[in-house]
């Protein structure tokens, strides 16, 4: 197959005084790996490895404060607006620019978005208007804290500067103060900051001219906006176009980087950085508004996970580059790989998004689903081949085997997996079942090719026994042979039906069903929806007070809009006790009351699974052994890779 030609996206661009040799971008994101409010040697390796694989523009530092009243420790952010954080940027740009990588770094004041109790600081807003996400009312801004506000953003750039940056990204975007100031639905003025467009432009304005005033023309000032908030009252589409328009007119900015939805409420949160639920390229139309009134180069945001994808975007003219600040997570090598026609051996970005911004934004370091490597680039290094190769078994071609059989065999052991059925991917291919999942496989899909090209021996229909295992004189054996459904102690449940199966095909019969949800993440509500898409009536039964508690903020809002608007009824706070026919003997949760729903025509239990490890105590006197993933406890995906992975590296 010949390697796909690139006519646009591997093609330079000017970005004021700097070349930008490439068009994919990774944008400002929050990573949480700061230290003490500074990006040290963990966030730096971190961007490094973007570096390395080819990126064009890196921006960093997603949210990065201006003043103390915009703090970032509490969800370990870097912060600008102490000098003491000129050397580690300067260490950092560095690190970027031996690399021939421009950098530049968000900066922003998040107005009332936040919790002031996190770090005890004054909530500031343009209006006293509780913010639908965080819920907290902000204290009204006087003139006196708006200039110290704008004096704040004109420093944070000058550290910048001061540190070898190439620019600034002004943060417009999510919600923060300045578009607070824009929106009327955070900004109810009636001074010069209120009112006419003129006035509630007039904040982020004198942004954007004291920076260019504090740094000069050698500095490069870009601002991330929406091109459409999608909230009622908000700012809509034809409205970011004319604010567009008129910063644009002040001849400052260098570019503009366009997302779509806005951050300030759960909804929006989640669409700001959509999930596998979400076309790809979903806000490109957005950005290609916006490219029709400004006059600089514009960048798009949004599910744009594959290179041929940034190729037709900047091909139509839709923007001018294009982050793929996702896909650089799954895969920082994906340029390079690309530009060299390995479009197949890039590990493609599938939203999962529980690694990535789900994990950020409760404050815990960026991992990836499906890279173990990342966020943990200090602890696990290059992998390094073994010094004395050893022959290895592993059990199971689920996600954990897969990635323990692929790490071992780069690692020059030899390697044999053997897999029961006649497919690869575990319990994957069974999420991929449920709807708009269909992308949860990827993972899997993408380790089973290379595991076929690096030589390890796939043994499909092969139910490995004892005999068999130890018939290859193994070393070490893997076992990876991950879960069953959990079939709870409910008197009754004999009568029903797993999740599982019902995503394989297994369709209850009847109109009224009932879905007992006790894993409180995709899998009871998947069900649900399946069954929804098939006009039944379903009723979800959890003792918890929502389902989707383990679910982030950007994969759980998704399924509440797609049940509710499909039908759902919720019971929450309750425990099934038993089922007797069509009747679910309840208890409260809290109360201990006892109570009755009926009238079901069929139950489908989601207790989560059970593990599968009989063959590894039968092994355990025999032959060094490892269990990994599901197989030593039910957990997620990404745990089964980590383990996969880091299994793979010890042997």
């Amino acid at each position: 197959m010949a390697a796909p030609v690139f006519k646009h996206l591997f093609t330079p661009l000017q970005l004021r005084h700097v070349t930008v040799k490439n068009r994919i971008v990774s944008s400002a994101h929050a990573d949480a790996l700061a230290e003490d409010g500074m990006p040290k040697e963990k966030a730096r390796c971190y961007y490094e490895e973007k570096a390395k694989g080819g990126v064009g523009l890196l921006m960093c530092f997603g949210s990065a404060g201006v003043h103390p009243t915009s703090p970032a420790q509490d969800w370990h952010g870097v912060e600008l607006f102490e000098d003491r954080v000129i050397p580690y940027l300067a260490e950092f740009a560095e690190t970027m620019h031996a690399y021939n990588v421009p950098v530049i770094s968000q900066i922003t004041h998040r107005g009332r978005r936040g919790r002031s109790v996190d770090r005890m600081h004054r909530m500031y807003g343009p209006s006293p208007i509780r913010e639908p996400n965080h819920r907290e009312t902000p204290h009204t801004l006087d003139e006196e804290t708006i200039t110290e506000f704008v004096r704040a953003f004109s420093d944070a750039a000058w550290r910048l500067k001061q540190g070898n940056f190439d620019g600034c990204e002004v943060n417009a975007s999510h919600c923060h103060l300045i578009d607070q100031f824009w929106t009327q639905n955070a900004n109810r003025r009636t001074d010069e900051y209120g009112g006419a467009l003129s006035n509630r432009l007039r904040f982020g304005t004198r942004v954007i001219e004291a920076i260019r005033e504090r740094c000069g023309d050698d500095f490069i000032i870009g601002i991330r906006i929406t091109g459409d908030d999608f909230t009622k009252g908000g700012l809509d589409n034809t409205m970011m176009q004319e604010i567009a328009g008129k910063l644009d007119g002040l001849r400052i900015l260098d570019y503009f980087s366009v997302i779509g939805a806005t951050a300030e409420t759960f909804v929006g949160e989640a669409a700001a950085v959509p999930d596998m639920t979400f076309p790809h390229a979903t806000y490109a139309p957005l950005a290609a508004s916006i490219k029709g009134v400004v006059s600089v180069p514009v960048i798009t945001a949004g599910r744009v996970t594959h290179p041929m994808q940034a190729e037709e975007i900047v091909s139509n003219e839709q923007a001018d580059l294009v982050i793929m600040t996702r896909a650089l997570i799954a895969d920082p090598q994906a340029p390079h790989k690309a530009m060299a026609g390995q479009l197949d051996d890039i590990r493609l970005c599938q939203g999962y998004n529980e690694g990535c911004i789900d994990r950020i934004y409760t404050g815990r370091g960026v991992t990836c689903v499906q890279n173990a490597t990342i966020g943990r680039e200090t602890e696990l290094g290059a992998l390094t081949p073994a010094e004395q190769p050893r022959k290895v078994v592993v059990v199971g071609g689920g996600p954990a085997g897969l990635e323990a059989a692929r790490i071992a065999r780069r690692r020059r052991h030899e390697v044999v997996l053997m897999e029961k059925s006649g497919k690869l991917g575990g319990q994957t291919l069974i999420g991929a079942k449920a709807p708009l999942r269909g992308e949860f496989s990827g993972a899997t899909e993408w380790m089973s090719e290379q595991c076929r090209k690096s030589g390890v021996e796939v043994r499909l229909n092969c139910e490995a026994t004892v005999e068999l295992i130890l018939s290859e004189n193994p070393d070490v054996v893997v076992i990876a042979t991950g879960a069953r459904p959990l079939i709870p102690e409910v008197p009754g449940i004999e009568n029903t039906v797993d999740a599982w199966s019902v995503l394989n095909g297994n369709i209850p019969e009847g109109e009224r069903v009932a879905v007992i949800d006790e894993e409180y993440g995709f899998q009871g509500p998947s069900v649900a929806e399946l069954l929804l898409n098939l006009g039944k009536s379903v009723e979800i039964i959890t003792s918890m007070e929502a389902i989707c508690t383990l679910l982030g903020a950007t994969t759980r809002p998704p399924v509440y809009q797609r049940l509710f608007r499909k039908g759902i009824v919720i019971h929450p706070h309750l425990h099934v006790r038993a089922i007797e026919g069509g009747t679910l003997i309840t208890e409260n949760a809290w109360a201990e009351t006892k109570g009755e729903l009926t009238s079901y025509d069929a139950v489908v239990y989601a207790f989560g699974g059970q593990a599968v490890d009989e063959i590894s105590r039968l092994l355990q006197n025999e032959v060094t052994c490892s269990v990994v993933g599901d197989a030593f406890a039910p957990r997620t995906l990404q745990h089964a890779i980590m383990e996969g992975h880091t299994f793979g590296r010890k042997i």
